[in-house]
């Protein structure tokens, strides 16, 4: 699986990246920049990509529309240290996938990783079995 973090936080970003390597995600692609993540993001063609709601160079929200025209059919997956309810809705209203809580919820962000890497090996075994009758 290929997935693109964007995290300005270098502790937090290595930290998240180790524990979604341990999920066995093939490809990790870090960068703390929109700027650079877009240009990975058109390359790449992350099946994921999590990112902080706060960056230095450009809103969140902006960010996350570059990446849905980036990747249309890309898991997004927005993370923050803000937690409340309408902070939530306004970015699962923008476009996110998920919005996870840094501070209590990152068992739940693997799970939807996992989920997600399931799923797209599902994919692949039907294809593959698709492709082997044709």
């Amino acid at each position: 699986m290929k997935l693109l973090l964007l995290e300005p936080s270098i502790l937090l970003r290595e930290r998240l990246a180790a524990m979604l390597a341990s999920l066995g995600c093939v490809e990790i692609v870090e960068s703390t920049a929109v700027e650079d993540a877009g240009q990975v993001m058109r390359l790449m063609q992350p099946e994921i990509v999590v990112m902080d709601a706060r960056l230095p160079d450009e809103s969140g929200c902006e960010a996350l529309a570059r990446a849905r025209r980036a990747c249309p059919s890309a898991c997004l997956i927005v993370v923050s240290s803000y937690s409340s309810e309408p902070y939530r809705k306004r970015w699962l209203q923008a476009g996110a996938d998920h919005f996870f809580d840094l501070s209590a919820q990152i068992d739940l962000l693997l799970n939807v990783v996992r989920r997600h890497d399931m799923n797209i090996d599902k994919r692949k075994v039907v294809w593959n079995s698709m492709r082997v009758k044709v």
